[in-house]
C-alpha cells in the first residue's frame, strides 16, 4: 500500500515520461543516550544503518519507488532491477541514470529493453575500450551526456531534504516499523514536494502580463 501511494505522486504530477535517477544513502539505527540503550537493549553501534535507495524522477524531484534494506550485507547495485521495473509500470521511461555504482552491462540491457537511454558510467576508467566487457559499457567509455548524467545529483538533493526535514536517524525499534518509518518519509516528502510545485504553478498561472 505504501509503495503505490509513494509512485502516485508521479501520477500526480501529470509528467508523461520518467526521468530516472537512481540513488541511496544511510539512516542511523537509533541516537539515544548510552543509558537509555544499556535499559532497553537497543544495539548502540554507529555502523548499524538502514539503506534506502530511491528511484526518482529527476525534473520534477519525486520519488517513484524505493527499496529498503539493511547494510552492509548486500550491494547497491541489487536494488536497481527491481526499482527500475517497478517504475516501469507507472509510466514509460525516457532515461535512467546511476553512479558508477550500478555499473553493469546487465543493467543497461534491462533499461533498453524498455526503449529507453541509460547513462551509468563504466567504472576502472584507466581499463581501455578494448578490454571492457560489454557492448553499452564500451559506449560509456566512449562518452556520454554530460548534462543527462548530471540530473542524477537530484537524487542527492531529495536526500538531503528528507534528512534535513526528518533527521538521519531512525526512531523505530523493530525492522518492520524501521521500514515503515522510512517509507512514510518518502511519502511526506513527495507530499511536500508536490505542494510546492502546485504551488509554484499556481503563481505563474496568476502573474500579470506585461
Amino acid at each position: 500500500m505504501l509503495e503505490k501511494i509513494i509512485s502516485s505522486f508521479i501520477i500526480i504530477s501529470g509528467t508523461k515520461h520518467i526521468f530516472v535517477g537512481i540513488d541511496s544513502t544511510g539512516f542511523k539505527i537509533t541516537h539515544a543516550s548510552q543509558y537509555y540503550t544499556e535499559r532497553t537493549g537497543l544495539r548502540r553501534d554507529e555502523n548499524m544503518r538502514n539503506y534506502l535507495s530511491i528511484g526518482a524522477d529527476v525534473l520534477q524531484q519525486i520519488i517513484c519507488n524505493i527499496k529498503i534494506r539493511r547494510a552492509p550485507t548486500r550491494h547497491d547495485i541489487v536494488d536497481f532491477r527491481p526499482i527500475i521495473t517497478r517504475i516501469s509500470y507507472i509510466l514509460p521511461l525516457s532515461v535512467v541514470t546511476a553512479d558508477k555504482g550500478y555499473d553493469s552491462e546487465e543493467n543497461h540491457l534491462l533499461v533498453r529493453e524498455f526503449t529507453c537511454i541509460s547513462i551509468i558510467p563504466a567504472r576502472y576508467e584507466h581499463v581501455p575500450i578494448w578490454r571492457t566487457h560489454g557492448r553499452h559499457r564500451k559506449e560509456m567509455k566512449r562518452g556520454y551526456s554530460k548534462f543527462l548524467y548530471n540530473q542524477r545529483n537530484k537524487d542527492e538533493t531529495i536526500m538531503s531534504v528528507i534528512k534535513r526535514l526528518f533527521g538521519e536517524y531512525i526512531s523505530s525499534r523493530l525492522v518492520k516499523t524501521q521500514n515503515r518509518e522510512l517509507s512514510f518519509r518518502c511519502v511526506i516528502y513527495n507530499m511536500h514536494r508536490l505542494t510546492n510545485l502546485i504551488m509554484v504553478m499556481m503563481m505563474l498561472s496568476t502573474k500579470p502580463l506585461n
